[in-house]
């Protein structure tokens, strides 16, 4: 039988939150409660270094596991390729360190795939050192709608499964969702699974008012934690932003509660929103979904 990892709290599987705003960055003394740094997240499950996007929340991760000094095998998923997804990349520090194997994962888009966008966001003019002269050793897979990504216990690789291939408990797996409602590509969501245990992360994604999203619902089905975009507060969302891609809290509960997830967190706070503005929409959503909660960089969730 596998040796079953735990984390604190008991949990098999922890997700730290490195970068929970959206758009762009914004450092300050206004947002150092929530956070400043774009989309990134850490998930350690059976062993392995997961991240999904590479926001510049990235960075910091990445200064920590370098500083750990030992060799580093580390799976990078894509949800899709806006910079506030990808620019933190540049500035990982494992991708510079040849001790470092990376398997990166991201969708096709209008441009070509992860591998094309990654090398035209490192290229030069756009920067000085390119994706294949930053020294890791790296794989690029497309990844689209209904993909699963295995690790198996005692495997080192991952897998890209054919259709109908089965998974057991103790493989690490990553199923993937296609989003269509965010411009102009639309975006991946992930359900990451582990001995039972789920986590869904639904970052750029934009519900319907009043009802959620039924296809994404149905992905998150008993997930024990569900991230889920709620970019804008209702009243600027029905004023301005209807088809920007991007939710409302409200809207994130109504999935979450159609999913029937054990917790919400809410990510990809708007860059205009200080943390006095997001302390108080947390407090709002609490009275709809009591176990929701508002993501922090640098928070750590077990479950």
């Amino acid at each position: 039988m596998a040796r079953v990892r735990v984390h604190r709290n008991g949990g098999v599987m922890k997700i730290v939150f490195h970068g929970v705003r959206g758009s762009y960055p914004v450092p300050g003394k206004t947002t150092l409660r929530y956070g400043g740094n774009t989309s990134s997240q850490e998930i350690r499950a059976g062993g392995r270094i997961l991240a999904i996007d590479a926001g510049t929340g990235v960075i910091k991760f990445g200064a920590k596991l370098a500083k750990a000094g030992r060799k580093l095998d580390i799976a990078l998923f894509f949800s899709h390729n806006h910079h506030d997804h990808t620019a933190g990349l540049l500035y990982f520090k494992p991708a510079y360190l040849k001790s470092t194997t990376m398997h990166i994962y991201g969708p096709i888009d209008s441009r070509g795939d992860i591998k094309n966008a990654l090398d035209e966001l490192s290229l030069p003019p756009a920067h000085p050192v390119a994706l294949a002269n930053m020294g890791m050793s790296f794989t690029c897979d497309n990844i689209a709608d209904g993909s699963v990504v295995r690790w198996s216990p005692g495997k080192r690789d991952p897998e890209l499964l054919a259709a109908g291939q089965r998974v057991r408990p103790d493989d690490v797996v990553v199923r993937t969702l296609r989003n269509s409602r965010h411009p102009v590509d639309g975006v991946l969501n992930f359900r990451v699974e582990h001995l039972g245990r789920s986590y869904v992360y639904a970052s750029d994604v934009e519900g319907d008012a009043g009802s959620g999203d039924a296809a994404l619902a149905e992905f998150a089905r008993g997930a024990d934690l569900l991230a889920h975009d709620g970019q804008y507060q209702e009243r600027e969302y029905r004023r301005l932003r209807v088809g920007w891609g991007h939710s409302t809290p409200a809207m994130a509960v109504k999935t979450a509660e159609l999913a029937g997830v054990k917790r919400l967190a809410i990510i990809h706070h708007e860059p205009l929103y200080d943390d006095a503005k997001l302390a108080r929409m947390e407090k709002e959503t609490k009275k709809l979904f009591a176990r929701s909660f508002f993501a922090k960089e640098g928070q750590h969730v077990s479950i």
